[in-house]
């Protein structure tokens, strides 16, 4: 083979190689899917397509966020975790979601200590 063959071959390989690692970075956080669904339908902020892709924005708000496309999922996590601080308690087995003024308005029963612990750990540790 000629140099040049494996000089291809070689940007290709590293190519696909940095491809593959921007795709992996993008990817947003583990979630314990049953109780982060019950969790959004709660959460201020949502997302909304648009032409260059999305858009943070917040119930009842018109502030909107338009991170770049490989950094909305973080953005979107980092949001939500600090929204659940100070929204989220744990008691006994139950999620508690509060609104601003401090009333309840939902509860939501953890089935395993893995939802209780996955709670723990994305919404009540401290951001970094």
């Amino acid at each position: 083979m000629k140099i040049s063959n494996w000089f291809i071959a070689g940007l290709i390989l590293i190519f696909f190689a940095l491809s593959y690692q921007t795709f992996q970075d993008a990817q947003p956080e583990y979630r314990s899917k049953r109780i982060y669904d019950e969790i959004r339908k709660s959460s201020p902020y949502y997302l909304e397509k648009r032409i260059g892709g999305f858009r943070i924005m917040k119930k009842g708000s018109t502030v909107k966020e338009e991170p770049p496309i490989d950094k909305v999922w973080h953005r979107l996590d980092q949001l939500d975790k600090g929204w659940g601080k100070e929204h989220l308690t744990i008691v006994n087995n139950f999620v508690i979601i509060k609104d601003d003024k401090n009333k309840i308005i939902a509860k939501i029963k953890c089935k395993t200590d893995e939802e209780k612990q996955w709670v723990k750990q994305f919404y009540l540790t401290d951001l970094n």
